[in-house]
């Protein structure tokens, strides 16, 4: 008698729905994993208890665990007032203004 290959039972698991998940977790897997260039994990559980009269359930379980990217920091200012600004109280304000965009100058070719 001859073992049934381990790949024809996952086919098997929920009529197909767990491959096609696995599939899915993968992609988003590699995606986060290039994303972040850190690592990650997929992890398969499965579960066979014997329903008796030479019978048995299989459950599955998927989980994975995506890198995430590191958060950043925002710099605030204490204010006089007890509150917090992103603008430094201490810092005068520059009077910004627009400048009209003049014609460039024509090139200019050096002697030979």
């Amino acid at each position: 008698m001859s073992k049934r290959p381990f790949i024809d039972t996952l086919r098997d698991v929920e009529g197909g729905g767990l491959l096609d998940e696995l599939t899915d977790v993968q992609h988003a897997l590699i995606d986060a994993i290039r994303l972040t260039n850190k690592g990650g994990e997929l992890t398969i559980k499965l579960t066979y208890k014997p329903e008796g009269a030479g019978q048995m359930t299989i459950k599955a379980d998927v989980k994975s665990k995506e890198p995430v990217l590191a958060r950043g920091t925002s710099l605030f200012f204490l204010t006089p007032e007890g509150n917090i600004s992103r603008r430094d109280p201490r810092q005068q304000n520059l009077e910004l203004r627009s400048v009209e965009e003049e014609a460039p100058a024509p090139l200019r070719k050096a002697a030979d």
